[in-house]
């Protein structure tokens, strides 16, 4: 039976839409914020795929993700996921939710997600592969 542990995890934790440009949303852009954890593997006017690896015992850097995705996770870990607000345009941490590896199995659909960062507990690499749908409007 599958678990519904992680999609409630994110639910809850989700901080809202993604930053708007004139909130300087490039600057927490998975790409461009957390380069070492969101490799591009590929890219165009209507997706992006993302192969992300968060290593063991680390926390990636704090980013979002403007549009909805589906991800496929590899290779699973415990993990807590840490949710952020712009105080004064600074993030500040609002909430962390802990979820264990045996949630995230299989594949799962995710709306665009506010800014966060995935802390890896695992003694193994995070991995998963995320398709960005770029065709709908960020938030949505």
């Amino acid at each position: 039976m599958r678990s519904y542990i992680l999609p409630a995890l994110l639910v809850m934790a989700m901080t809202g839409a993604p930053l708007s440009a004139d909130e300087g949303a490039d600057r927490f852009d998975a790409v461009t914020a957390a380069p070492d954890s969101h490799e591009v593997l590929l890219e165009n006017d209507h997706v992006r795929v993302l192969h992300v690896v968060v290593a063991p015992g680390t926390t990636e850097p704090i980013h979002d993700h403007r549009w909805p995705s589906v991800m496929y996770f590899e290779q699973a870990q415990p993990i807590t996921y840490i949710t952020y607000a712009l105080v004064d345009g600074q993030p500040t941490e609002t909430q962390r939710n802990d979820a264990p590896a045996e949630a995230m199995t299989g594949a799962l659909a995710v709306p665009s997600e506010g800014l966060h960062a995935i802390y890896n507990r695992g003694s193994a690499p995070f991995i998963a592969l995320r398709v960005e749908f770029k065709d709908t409007p960020p938030g949505k």
